[in-house]
């Protein structure tokens, strides 16, 4: 079988997940909650201290990395040949806020699918929140909070980001 996973970290979830690839790299404290709700596809390296809670779908496709500290919440989907940096913060759930008399925590979580489209970069420090998909060839500069969709080819960047320039 040419199947070759590098772990760092206790090799008992990986039978439990919905899929995965070739060569899947799960470098030192990386933590999966729900691994039966994440697929992951081949060449994919998840650096040290990431956090993966899939208490929704997350998939991820092939030839993508997750620099150190990445913290990716469900619903998400990652598409190929994509690169995140150190500490991005994948927001798809929160905390609903439109009734000011109810405690934060009282209230619903809220989500929403996040998407990152092929041949993505987003640098380090930044959050996607909800709702948000980022198109195909897009770069988000480092610290950025996104909070709408970016369009294929932009760079972004700032809080809230905003386009900088298209690529083409």
């Amino acid at each position: 079988m040419s199947e070759r996973h590098e772990l760092d970290i206790d090799p008992d979830f990986l039978p439990r997940l919905k899929a995965i690839g070739e060569n899947v790299v799960f470098r030192r404290g990386v933590t999966v909650m729900f691994p039966e709700n994440l697929a992951v596809g081949n060449n994919v390296l998840f650096n040290i201290g990431v956090h993966i809670q899939a208490s929704r779908e997350i998939t991820i496709g092939n030839d993508t990395h997750f620099a150190p500290y990445c913290i990716l919440y469900g619903p998400l989907h990652v598409g190929d040949k994509c690169a995140v940096a150190a500490h991005t913060v994948f927001a798809s759930i929160g905390h609903g806020y439109d009734q000011p008399d109810v405690p934060f925590v009282d209230l619903p979580a809220q989500s929403a699918l996040i998407v990152l489209e092929d041949n993505v970069w987003i640098g380090a420090n930044a959050t996607i929140i909800a709702g948000v998909t980022i198109g195909t060839g897009s770069i988000v500069g480092a610290g950025a909070v996104v909070t709408h969709d970016v369009e294929p080819f932009s760079v972004v960047g700032g809080v809230p980001a905003a386009l900088i320039r298209k690529r083409k």
